[in-house]
């Protein structure tokens, strides 16, 4: 996310000065969030290569964060977190720009599928850490249960802490960030912190425009234009081979000196091939103007630029089109997302390659039956906004067929909101059900099992009274499920268990209170739907599929090991070690999908239920705002670690002489805890999976009698079981 050419710079001048942490002592430090994401998790040591390899959230990720909070409480350092928002206008066509990450990803697993471990993890390293936005909710939620403050900017997060740093009322104290902040008018930006040394390095803006020749304070923006954002392309002819790092910035530096001002310099060379051919003019002042005249959320609640004197006014076309107030206070306690949000306002959803390299066409095809879930919710996101963004039209642009465009229809009749705005279940009918229920709180068991009780599925049936708003938390979240479940066809419009409803509640009745499966049991029965849960290899077949046994053995095995792959494993906070799956890692691609559609789904239900007057939205302070956003499920999806332990015990266990006996049985799950070296309790996650196993089997066979299922497909499910209860 930042400058590359002119970190180069600073590292080959030696710009970055050393202080004393001391010095923030008392203060309040912010904090730029996928700045120091990206700065805590890639370092050699920290990095975890076999992330690309696993899919999930990194091991280390809370470690990381409880770390670094540590030590800042330890010197007096109060922070504020602040994440980036809503991505800004780009000006080129999807996939414009080549993403190396997927051949590299199928150089590692080439190399891995040659025995060649070492190799494979040594490209797994080179490649880029996955996006901070996958781990931003969890992110979220761990400052949040340390009592660390966090805002989401509606855009980038770079502008945003200038004006907390610049405001009257001191929010902030100094910015630990990237090298973008002193664009604005800040004169420092730290770049980083060691606590265990107690010193931090910082950038001083007048020594590095010295350092630069003498530019001032704009030609530095003009520079960084020219040598390239995030959002926007180098100039044309700066971006060559021969010109890389400091040889950049020195090209970019006598640009602006011969003709005064970056413009000046793009200008002069419109007609070059290079230049006329690219737009770079257009692309040009869109950056500069991003960069000078951001949009900031104000404390008052508002949007404004963060430079007001003289600020155009066509922000909308080099930022994005403008959204009501109300949904960027919802955008910066995390309560909606900014990934709906991008595909609304630009009018584009991009489906980039999953990790495993998304060759399937199950998964593919997977793919385009979410298009309905994609409709429900920018239906929900639409219909009480103003009629343009009802009637603008959004498309979905695949890796694999980026030539054309899949227009998602959300202007639905009737409006999703309209089908699902007869649940406005008050306390008085709530409070009651969770006694009776023993649960304290409201989550995703409650609202599932609560609902096995006929009379009290009719009691809510009960239509908005303006009167009478819902005005808690608890009945926020309890109305947002249950109308989530109705959109999946888990209770129909009347309120009333369909099939798949049936063999949720009954599954979950039957498991455990504590392992609290609803989320997991839900993704399990929408990919059985999806057709994506199946005892079947997908087409082409990846590496990793169980060797031993009969076919029939190994089809068993594959079934059960993904279901099992609907959980983490748990781990030390370090890189994974142990066997690997392309395979599972394909079906991982399914249930990480599936559980960012599904957070969407959840996100846009709450925003549709306040936006349109069903709670009163005055009845909670900020702190509670920010406690919904991080109560909602779907927050990530999983590693695939406990898939391929279960495959690796069960396919294992086939090549013994006698895999049904208990001594052998024992001394496998021995075993699995030397392949799992760093696992925390291999042998607990896999006996918990089986657990899981059992659920989804138990909401099969409901499933199967209530007519949802072919008995073709609960036979894969219940023969799976017969054979593994000897094996366990």
């Amino acid at each position: 996310m930042t400058i590359k050419a002119l970190n180069n710079f600073i590292h080959d001048r030696k710009q970055a000065r050393g202080l004393p942490l001391t010095i923030l002592k008392v203060t309040v430090l912010g904090i730029d969030a996928e700045y120091f994401f990206l700065q805590q998790l890639s370092p050699p040591g920290k990095k975890e290569p076999l992330l690309h390899a696993l899919g999930g959230l990194p091991f280390s990720l809370k470690s990381c964060i409880e770390t670094f909070l540590q030590g800042l409480r330890a010197a007096g350092i109060k922070p504020v977190f602040v994440f980036k928002g809503i991505q800004l206008y780009k000006n080129e066509r999807p996939f414009a720009r080549p993403d190396v990450r997927q051949q590299k990803r199928a150089d590692a697993w080439e190399a891995y599928d040659k025995a060649k471990g070492e190799t494979a993890v040594n490209i797994f390293n080179e490649i880029e850490p996955i996006p901070v936005s996958e781990v931003s909710r969890y992110a979220m939620k761990l400052l949040n249960d340390n009592g660390v403050d966090y805002m989401v900017a509606p855009y980038n997060s770079w502008a945003q802490l200038v004006y907390l740093l610049k405001h009257e009322k001191k929010f902030i104290d100094a910015i630990y960030g990237p090298t973008e902040v002193l664009l604005y008018d800040v004169e420092r930006v730290i770049t980083s912190i060691d606590f265990a040394g107690g010193g931090l390095l910082w950038i001083n803006k007048r020594n590095l425009l010295a350092e630069l020749g003498g530019l001032g304070s704009e030609q530095l923006l003009d520079l960084a234009v020219l040598c390239g954002l995030e959002f926007s392309s180098p100039f044309p002819l700066i971006d060559q081979p021969h010109l890389t790092g400091t040889m950049a910035v020195r090209s970019a530096r006598d640009l602006i000196r011969n003709f005064v001002s970056g413009y000046g310099a793009v200008m002069a060379y419109e007609e070059n091939p290079l230049v006329k051919e690219s737009n770079y003019v257009d692309t040009y002042r869109r950056a500069y103007c991003a960069i000078k005249y951001h949009v900031i959320y104000t404390d008052k609640g508002g949007l404004e630029p963060i430079v007001t004197e003289n600020a155009p006014n066509d922000i909308h076309d080099f930022i994005t089109q403008r959204l009501p107030p109300e949904l960027y206070f919802y955008l910066t306690k995390g309560i909606v997302g900014p990934e709906i949000l991008n595909a609304l306002t630009s009018g584009k959803l991009i489906e980039v390659v999953p990790l495993d390299g998304g060759e399937s066409l199950e998964y593919r095809r997977f793919l385009s039956d979410l298009e309905s879930m994609r409709s429900q919710s920018l239906s929900l996101l639409t219909q009480p906004l103003h009629r343009f963004y009802q009637a603008k039209r959004v498309h979905i642009v695949y890796w694999y067929d980026r030539n054309n465009e899949h227009e998602i229809p959300h202007r639905l009749t009737p409006t999703t909101y309209e089908t699902v705005n007869s649940w406005n279940v008050h306390s008085n009918v709530l409070d009651p059900k969770l006694a009776e229920l023993n649960q304290k709180d409201v989550n995703l068991e409650f609202a599932v099992v609560s609902l096995d009780d006929e009379k009290f599925a009719a009691s809510t049936i009960t239509p908005k009274t303006p009167s009478h708003l819902l005005e808690t938390s608890k009945e926020i979240l309890a109305n947002t499920y249950w109308r989530f479940l109705q959109l999946r066809s888990f209770v129909t419009p009347q309120h009333i268990l369909t099939p798949w409803g049936k063999a949720l509640v009954t599954a979950l009745t039957a498991s455990r209170t504590e392992d609290l499966f609803a989320e997991p049991l839900i993704v399990a029965l929408e990919l059985i739907r999806f057709k994506a849960l199946t005892a079947k290899a997908y087409t082409p077949s990846y590496t990793g599929l169980p060797i031993r046994g009969t076919d029939v053995e190994k089809a068993h095995i594959l079934l059960i090991a993904r279901v099992a792959s609907l959980l983490p494993i748990n781990h030390m906070p370090i890189g994974f070690s142990g066997p690997l799956s392309r395979n599972l890692l394909s079906f991982n691609s399914f249930i990480a999908k599936y559980s960012q559609i599904a957070r969407t789904l959840i996100e846009t239900t709450v925003f549709s239920l306040l936006a349109n007057s069903d709670a009163n939205r005055l009845a909670e302070d900020n702190a509670g705002w920010a406690k919904l956003g991080i109560s909602l499920p779907f927050m990530s999806g999983p590693n695939s670690g406990l898939g391929i332990a279960m495959k690796t015990y069960l396919d294992e266990l086939c090549g013994k002489p006698e895999p049904t006996d208990s001594s052998e049985r024992e001394k496998m799950k021995e075993e699995l805890k030397k392949l799992f070296a760093h696992a925390l309790d291999v042998v607990g996650d896999i006996e918990r999976g089986f657990r899981l196993w059992d659920t989804v089997v138990e909401a099969v066979k409901v499933a199967a009698k209530e007519g949802a299922m072919t008995n073709a497909e609960a036979t894969a499910f219940t023969d799976a079981d017969a054979w593994v209860q000897q094996r366990r």
